[in-house]
């Protein structure tokens, strides 16, 4: 297991935001975090981060998170703060500075930072000013930033969220490929449906706790996903054995 995740406790003054959770997640997988809002996923992500102040033991081979300052570890917010007089090219290469520092990049980086531009279908904008860009085109500039890190851990907040039908699949196409480089990722979600096709691993959260972790399959099917979001999705299964879910429809008063 590459984290375990043991007694984890976060408050925010006297509001307890993560409440108790202990939970293994295994290297090279990847693993979704679904649930309602205020579920407490995005604070797990930061304090997996070591983003956060938390009571109990976050271990990343062996090691406390926040005693380790060595990990190579890649995070994709949901809200970033997006810098001025930066083109997309520039930006994407600070992927690169923890690897060689800002300003010494190698051909060999130039030439990676190349390639993950044309696979974010970014390629033909490395002038644009990242302040120009829109939504679906700042999101996949953060995933690219992310990729050019070559990371051992990848942590992403709603990496979809304002991207377009066509952009979503390939954006997580590409992510999902860096199994292969034996990353782990680490995700929160609100599409179910496209969690359940890309991430092995679904952990149901809930008001700060896990209500079930488990192989994608057996959560996407479990009374536990359905108690989450309080009885309100249903959970179709294509001829293709594929499962799609979505919010079921309110009875009119």
């Amino acid at each position: 297991m590459t984290i375990v995740v043991t007694d984890l406790t976060v408050r925010y003054g006297e509001k307890v935001v993560l409440n108790d959770i202990s939970l293994d997640i295994a290297s090279e997988k990847w693993t979704c975090l679904v649930g309602p809002n205020g579920a407490g996923k995005t604070t797990f992500l930061k304090v997996l981060l070591g983003m956060a102040p938390y009571s109990g033991s976050i271990k990343d081979h062996g090691i406390e998170v926040f005693n380790n300052h060595k990990r190579n570890v890649a995070f994709v917010p949901q809200h970033p703060q997006i810098p001025q007089g930066m083109t997309v090219a520039e930006y994407v290469m600070l992927g690169r500075s923890k690897r060689e520092g800002w300003g010494n990049e190698s051909l060999t980086s130039r030439s990676y930072v190349h390639r993950v531009l044309q696979e974010t279908h970014l390629f033909g904008m490395q002038g644009n000013l990242v302040s120009h860009l829109s939504g679906g085109e700042m999101q996949r500039a953060l995933i690219a930033r992310a990729l050019a890190q070559e990371p051992e851990l990848i942590l992403l907040d709603e990496p979809t969220s304002a991207l377009d039908l066509h952009h979503q699949i390939s954006v997580l196409n590409n992510i999902e490929l860096l199994k292969e480089e034996g990353v782990t990722i680490i995700s929160t979600m609100h599409d179910i449906t496209l969690a359940a096709m890309f991430a092995e691993r679904i952990v149901i959260m809930k008001e700060g706790k896990v209500l079930l972790s488990g192989a994608s399959h057996d959560v996407i099917h479990s009374p536990e996903l359905r108690s989450a979001f309080d009885n309100r999705i249903d959970v179709h299964t294509l001829d293709t054995g594929r499962p799609v879910i979505v919010a079921s429809k309110a009875e009119p008063r």
